[in-house]
């Protein structure tokens, strides 16, 4: 029997779209939990959030944001905390807003996303597909692929990035990152992860059509 979940953050780390509309922004949720809640400083959350997406960790050679484009996303970002022990409908308990530089170059459709995963460790018992998250993370240049797969070079980052994020939060004083079970509202720590190197495709995020061509008998010409 799991135990239900108790000071457990939901951070959003929200891209916002080259359109600046809100149904074009790049949402990623994230799972932390705080030992000690009165207190909680959420800019060391904060802080690890933006290394994974922005910095370099420790073997990495280039930072997630040098495989994106300004085609697609502007480089401003928010990030969001909600305490999944506020009733519904939460509202955000931090909130912090800044920009990445990004570089400029051509979009691959904003449909692709890599897929970053992660999981607890296995337990007897208990349901594996429930000790799972994954994160969806995009929308990415033309330069974050090689002939239809994931460039080899971001799947590496990648798994640096992840690396670094993992030790981050076994350092922190106060925050553990999670796997969470909205189905059994339970976390448990997570233990590894992996980065495919075959594209996902989200249909949520693509682009709403700006032209259309027609054909009958006679058309074209």
């Amino acid at each position: 029997m799991v135990s239900p979940a108790e000071n457990v953050f939901l951070f959003q780390w929200i891209w916002e779209g080259d359109t600046q509309l809100a149904a074009d922004q790049y949402v990623n949720s994230w799972h932390f939990q705080a030992e000690i809640l009165l207190g909680a400083d959420f800019e060391n959350v904060r802080d690890m959030l933006i290394d994974f997406y922005t910095g370099e960790a420790d073997g990495q050679s280039n930072p997630i944001i040098d495989f994106m484009t300004n085609t697609s996303v502007t480089g401003k970002y928010t990030i969001k905390a909600y305490s999944l022990d506020d009733p519904k409908p939460r509202y955000p308990v931090y909130e912090f807003t800044d920009t990445a530089a990004i570089g400029s170059g051509t979009a691959l459709p904003t449909e692709n996303a890599v897929v970053f995963s992660f999981s607890a460790r296995r337990e007897a018992g208990e349901k594996q597909a429930r000790r799972r998250n994954r994160i969806y993370l995009g929308p990415f240049a033309e330069s974050a692929n090689d002939d239809g797969m994931v460039e080899g070079a971001l799947v590496e980052n990648l798994l640096f990035a992840g690396k670094g994020l993992f030790n981050a939060a076994e350092s922190a004083l106060n925050w553990s990152w999670k796997v969470y079970s909205p189905t059994d509202d339970n976390e448990m720590p997570v233990y590894s992860g992996w980065v495919d190197n075959g594209w996902d495709t989200q249909r949520r995020r693509g682009r709403t059509a700006t032209a259309r061509g027609t054909f009958d008998g006679d058309q074209p010409t």
